[in-house]
């Protein structure tokens, strides 16, 4: 297959994006996490205009080692690819699965200034938690360089469905807090939250890091969700998935 540049890479994975298509794309072009990095941008920007916060992948050890990553990564959340609880979806080609998280939405810049980035100080900055939803896909065939292909395939995001918001709950016992999965009402798995970074306040913490390496920041309204605490579930057109953590709430969704 003949060589394209990074950006006609990053137009091919929009496209497929776009179009709900898994494809071949030539990847020999990506060499580093910055080419990767460069590609997601630009394909974030040809696929979509308006952006709701961040997607987390990779934060538990069990979805590394699924998804062949030795460290998480992140994206940005397209508007258009958040959702509603009970949302029903069309599952694209590609599909890995589903990701059960929490979704924590900022209610100021964070951070400021010289601002610690540390977990009390992310706990102060957030405004409310949802329980939530990611579905995670490929546009293109990873290939032996799984990893940068997962980051410049838009970090594997598909879609994020939120639950309910909770606005007072006790963000420190967040790591103590039970998910319990069910497809059509049947219970699948459970795990604690604990899963994602040891406390699922620590995926906001090593987001606002990455990007305040890059004199970036997270802002008012933006939605930082946490990557899975359990084994990416397997979901197929016709179910149903519910996604219950303890003290938060139930977020569930439809797929077709």
């Amino acid at each position: 297959m003949q060589a394209i540049t990074l950006d006609e890479l990053a137009l091919g994975l929009a496209s497929n994006r776009k179009k709900g298509a898994l494809s071949n794309l030539p990847l020999e072009g990506l060499h580093s996490r910055a080419d990767a990095a460069f590609v997601q941008a630009a394909a974030l920007d040809a696929y979509a205009d308006d952006f709701t916060g961040y997607t987390l992948i990779g934060t538990s050890d069990v979805c590394r080692h699924m998804l062949g990553l030795a460290a998480p990564i992140y994206a940005t959340i397209a508007d258009k690819a958040h959702h509603e609880d009970d949302y029903r979806i069309h599952l694209p080609q590609g599909m890995i699965g589903a990701q059960c998280e929490l979704a924590f939405t900022l209610g100021r810049a964070f951070p400021v200034g010289n601002e610690t980035i540390d977990r009390r100080s992310v706990a102060e900055a957030i405004l409310g938690c949802q329980p939530a939803i990611g579905l995670l896909g490929r546009r293109a065939r990873p290939g032996e360089e799984r990893e940068l292909v997962a980051i410049a395939d838009f970090a594997l995001h598909v879609a994020t469905i939120c639950g309910p918001p909770v606005e007072h709950l006790d963000k420190d016992a967040l790591d103590q807090s039970v998910m319990t999965a069910r497809i059509d009402g049947k219970p699948v798995i459970t795990a604690k939250a604990s899963a994602i970074l040891g406390h699922p306040l620590d995926a906001v913490v090593w987001l606002a890091q990455k990007l305040s390496r890059h004199n970036r920041q997270l802002n008012a309204g933006d939605v930082v969700t946490t990557g899975s605490c359990a084994p990416i579930l397997q979901v197929l057109p016709d179910q149903h998935l519910t996604v219950e953590f303890q003290t938060v709430g139930i977020a569930s969704a439809w797929f077709d």
